[in-house]
């Protein structure tokens, strides 16, 4: 299970206890336990007199006010981050000032409710509407807006407490909040523990962003585990050691120092080739989100960027952007990248999302009108984009891919719509790259099994690996009661990638992976070995890969790579692969 694993482990000491989340910020950490009790918020529908009515609209106002300044406060501290860091905040601003809400919990107030007693009605009704989604992703947002709520409702009845945490405290806390990770990270915590959340809330992604080790999902954690205990956090596993034995601290400090080491090692690769031992060159690319990340992909040595995920404009502005504001932004990254190649995937959005021209929720988003569908559906919006990427492609190392392909038709609809943009740019005397290349990401069987075809439509291919995954097998990758069921290594999956490489190679044009399965450093000896020419990952990782990859014999690879494909076995598939 993935949520709670051996509470005792009677081989190492009686006093030691090992609890299991989920991993969700890698990273390891030991230092002592800062627990966080949560606070039982009953708010009865209490009913008020019409002369308190004012006093109570008051209280509420004043509850915002000083919300909103914490909120504010935070935002101040990492101005000088990424871009994203920002904007989570700044979500969770603008829930606080959403006039709609503000309004609805004054209404209520009006006709004789406390200012808590409407804040829980309100927001409950919003919570529920989240909650009732078929999507992980907004269920997730369902328990970050309840966290929200708990927060205002003690702010307003001035239950707030300053916490004075110690410098390489293990936070361990119910949930927390964006603001929150932002207040610990300049307290200098060690590592994060929560009993809720997921590794796609705003306060995972921002532990990760601040390279903070975080383990959630972990039952009962601020019951099972006291203040001021040795806590030991292994971000990579999902593994806390509460009370550790001194064998289980002597094997984190070896770790520790190993993982430290490896690192400065890993400097020193910047400026060798990514090559194999005998001289196949791999392209290493990375996956970003922002302009602000080209300059850290850049440090590490990366040969270009694989994939920008351009829908993150979108949700950082909580709407579709402009073709001049696109413009202004695809044009900064393809210039801090030049002369390096810079691959922006058109918008991959759907209907988990809720944004302006999007239809009505979908029972199954993943199965619905996302990627390509949803562009090809709103060709104004998918119009100015390809104009937006047209005009940003003055320096010429600007390549387009086009998301959740599924059939050869999608490609031809938009390869005429990019056409159409080209002539209107040209008739303005606009300049632009004419020869600018169309790529693919190969993420459905369809396409996987099609891409004999494609490949002769498309001038290079990307592989999404996950969604791949999930499509192939049928798992939901985000649901777990099947989480075990979700394996990229299955051999229908690997047999799938080999193919469509394969159909790459037979028409001359370049294929990449990214995917988690590119940095996945059990994939790598068998991804070298069918004859992937690039892998895109995050930044982080660039330099890690390149050491696996500057180890690898091709010829050897290619041997082993041979072995794998013609398993059919997953236990015999994996001891190739040296998982098991």
């Amino acid at each position: 299970m993935p949520f709670l694993g051996d509470k005792h482990n009677e081989s190492k000491s009686r006093e030691e206890i090992i609890l299991k989340g989920i991993p969700s910020s890698p990273g390891m950490a030991l230092g002592k336990a800062y627990v966080i009790k949560p606070e039982v918020i009953i708010i009865p529908v209490i009913q008020i007199p019409a002369d308190k009515i004012s006093h109570e609209i008051a209280r509420l106002e004043d509850g915002l006010h000083n919300m909103m300044n914490e909120i504010q406060t935070a935002l101040d501290k990492v101005k000088n981050d990424s871009q994203n860091i920002s904007a989570i905040l700044e979500t969770n601003l603008l829930i606080l000032k959403d006039e709609f809400i503000i309004s609805s919990i004054k209404e209520r107030i009006k006709t004789g409710y406390s200012a808590e007693s409407a804040v829980v009605q309100e927001y409950e009704n919003q919570i529920n509407f989240f909650k009732n989604s078929k999507d992980l992703v907004l269920k997730e947002r369902s328990f970050e807006l309840e966290h929200l709520k708990d927060k205002l409702l003690a702010t307003i009845r001035k239950k707030i407490t300053n916490h004075n945490i110690p410098e390489n405290s293990v936070i361990v806390a119910q949930a927390i909040t964006p603001t929150d990770v932002v207040n610990f990270k300049e307290s200098k915590v060690a590592g994060i523990i929560t009993e809720a959340g997921g590794i796609a809330s705003h306060s995972a992604l921002l532990a990760r962003s601040f390279g903070i080790p975080s383990v959630i999902g972990v039952r009962d954690a601020h019951s099972l585990i006291n203040i001021d205990c040795d806590i030991i956090i292994d971000g990579y596993a999902g593994l806390i050691h509460i009370c550790p034995s001194n064998e289980c601290i002597k094997e984190y400090e070896a770790r520790k120092s190993k993982e430290d080491e490896h690192k400065r090692e890993l400097g020193e690769l910047i400026n060798l080739n990514t090559e194999t031992q005998d001289g196949i060159k791999i392209k290493l690319t990375a996956n970003i989100n922002s302009p602000d990340e080209v300059k850290e992909a850049v440090l590490f040595g990366c040969d270009g960027i694989g994939l920008v995920r351009t829908e993150n404009l979108v949700m950082n502005l909580k709407r579709f952007p402009d073709e001049e504001e696109q413009y202004n932004w695809y044009k900064e990254i393809t210039d801090r990248a030049y002369p390096n190649p810079v691959v922006l995937r058109a918008f991959d959005i759907g209907s988990d999302k809720y944004l302006e021209g999007l239809p009505h929720v979908e029972l199954n988003p993943a199965l619905g009108l996302r990627g390509i569908r949803f562009l090809l559906h709103r060709e104004d919006i998918f119009s100015n984009q390809l104009r937006a990427f047209l005009r940003a492609s003055v320096n010429k190392n600007l390549k387009i891919m086009l998301p959740m392909i599924s059939s050869l038709n999608e490609i031809e609809h938009s390869k005429i719509l990019l056409e159409k943009c080209k002539s209107e740019l040209k008739e303005k005397d606009i300049p632009f790259d004419y020869k600018i290349p169309v790529g693919i990401m190969i993420e459905t069987p369809s396409a996987a099994l099609l891409a004999g075809k494609f490949a002769g439509e498309v001038d290079f291919f990307s592989i999404g690996t996950n969604d791949l995954t999930q499509y192939t097998l049928a798992v939901d990758r985000d649901n777990e009661f099947v989480t075990e069921l979700y394996d990229t290594f299955h051999p229908s999956v690997l047999k799938l990638i080999k193919n469509i490489v394969d159909s790459a190679k037979s028409k001359k044009i370049p294929v990449s992976i990214c995917g988690e399965l590119a940095g996945h450093a059990a994939a790598t000896n068998f991804l070298v070995g069918i004859g992937i020419d690039e892998l895109s990952v995050p930044p982080v990782i660039l330099l890690e890969l390149k050491k696996r990859i500057r180890s690898l014999n091709f010829k050897k690879a290619k041997k082993t790579a041979k072995d794998i494909i013609n398993c059919d076995s997953s236990s015999d598939l994996m001891k190739l692969l040296e998982l098991i």
